[in-house]
């Protein structure tokens, strides 16, 4: 299961908001004992001030109508009782809540009177004047000795008039994280932006070597990259241009000499010697015509078009038809796919004339969706060992063991066609079928043609014609 999202945007997105959340989660649980012990403070000097006042009236009172006074404050919330000693005597700690409670009830007395005291939490204490739900807060005690002698013991419970949790400081942090993630949106977008460019640069250079250069724009690290990736392109290109010059001049320049030798081939007398000659040297240049070929292909500057696919499968069908072949057609395209026109023919073709020459029942199946579009050209024959799927894609390479050697072939059909495939930013891959035969599947990624500057016009749709040139492998 994968844990992070695959892009990069998203990751330091999810980075820069995962380390925000910790770093409030982590202010917010720092702040809490300090907000509890403020909200004990609080609660503690107004509970001092009350019973203070108490412990001052009953002091000034004679005995005997201190139990009128006791009345009056339980009409007030206050728990008064009169006694003859200390319940207890125990001494708080230093720095728990009933030390801060009895350091300011001794602060509010203004004088050293002998007393005890407790102070704890309290929970369901009774709503205040305005309020309907009960409250949690803190229960007060102290017990005092008064002039003459008698102790007088005094509770209340007051309640929290700081919540648990700091609404508004939640509020402000998440407004704080909502403005910072936007910020952070938008400014790791602009730094991952020219990686996005970059990879799109690097996926169309497999399309297109000639495409044009990387904006060399953006801070200096950016700048370097696509000057980096303009050189690495020029180079390619440079390299691919030089190679397949070198061999198309070779293979053409090959072609006058080898028909000079035909022609002195045939004022040979002998018959068989002049056979075997001519037998050699059209092989020779069957090979000839193979690697340029070939080397179009590398060297593939098509632009890219709208192809009815429909009417080219039919001019590919009908071209087979004429040569006695019969290619069966299934399926249809939703709508004209973008590609190079020429290319695609000769990519089918390739794989056509593969399935014509070595199998029966050849079947060309469409298969379309919004992304891709697929074509599988499937016939029954003795297929390809499984172990050599890959290898018959290598330039001149050959089954002659496998397949019938006397059908021929340079072996370069297959090679040709899946180089014509990924110029197209597509693929070809060959699978052997369940009861003998091959299956070639094309697949061909959809790509949006370029909006059209003129109103109301029409993208060109490349036509087809069944005598149009087959293009067939060599």
């Amino acid at each position: 299961m994968r844990l992070l999202p695959d892009s990069p945007l998203a990751r330091l997105v999810l980075v820069f908001l995962g380390g925000m959340t910790l770093t409030s989660v982590v202010i917010l649980w720092a702040q809490m004992p300090e907000r509890e012990a403020l909200a004990f403070r609080i609660s503690a000097g107004r509970a001092a001030h009350r019973l203070a006042d108490y412990v001052k009236l009953a002091d000034q009172l004679p005995a005997a109508n201190r139990d009128r006074l006791a009345e009056v404050a339980s009409t007030r919330g206050v728990r008064m009782r009169l006694l003859s000693g200390p319940s207890h005597s125990a001494v708080p700690e230093p720095g728990s809540d009933a030390a801060v409670f009895r350091d300011i009830l001794r602060e509010t007395l203004a004088r050293d009177w002998p007393l005890t005291v407790s102070a704890g939490p309290a929970e369901d204490i009774p709503p205040e004047p305005g309020q309907t739900q009960p409250q949690d807060g803190f229960d007060f005690a102290v017990e005092a000795r008064l002039s003459d002698g008698s102790w007088v013991a005094l509770g209340m419970q007051d309640p929290r008039r700081i919540a648990h949790w700091p609404k508004r400081t939640i509020a402000n942090l998440l407004i704080v994280m909502g403005v910072l993630a936007v910020l952070s949106f938008v400014v790791v977008r602009w730094v991952t932006r020219p990686l996005y460019r970059l990879a799109d640069a690097a996926e169309t250079l497999g399309r297109n070597i000639n495409r044009p250069a990387l904006p060399e724009t953006g801070p200096r690290e950016v700048r370097r990259a696509a000057r980096a990736f303009n050189v690495m392109q020029e180079r390619l290109s440079r390299y691919i241009r030089n190679r397949t010059g070198i061999l198309t001049a070779l293979s053409h320049d090959l072609k006058t000499p080898i028909t000079r030798l035909r022609l002195r081939a045939e004022m040979l007398e002998q018959p068989e010697v002049r056979d075997k000659f001519v037998r050699d040297l059209a092989e020779l240049e069957h090979m000839v015509h193979s690697t340029l070929s070939f080397m179009r292909g590398l060297d593939d500057r098509e632009p890219l078009r709208s192809i009815d696919v429909m009417a080219l499968t039919a001019a590919l069908q009908a071209d087979a038809e004429e040569l006695g072949r019969n290619v069966q057609v299934l399926g249809k395209p939703l709508e004209p796919f973008f590609g190079k026109p020429e290319g695609l023919k000769r990519c089918l073709q390739n794989l056509l004339d593969n399935a014509l020459r070595y199998g029966r029942d050849v079947e060309l199946v469409i298969e379309d969706d919004a992304q891709v579009l697929t074509l599988y050209v499937r016939d029954r024959g003795p297929g390809i060992p499984q172990q050599d799927l890959e290898r018959v894609f290598e330039p001149f390479y050959r089954l002659e063991a496998s397949r019938n050697p006397s059908t021929g072939g340079s072996g370069l059909g297959l090679s040709i066609a899946r180089n014509l495939a990924q110029s197209m930013g597509g693929g070809v891959m060959l699978r052997n079928r369940a009861g003998g035969g091959l299956e070639a599947k094309l697949t061909l990624p959809r790509i949006k043609p370029p909006p059209v500057v003129a109103s109301g016009a029409q993208p060109r749709v490349e036509p087809w014609s069944a005598s149009a040139p087959n293009g067939r492998r060599t």
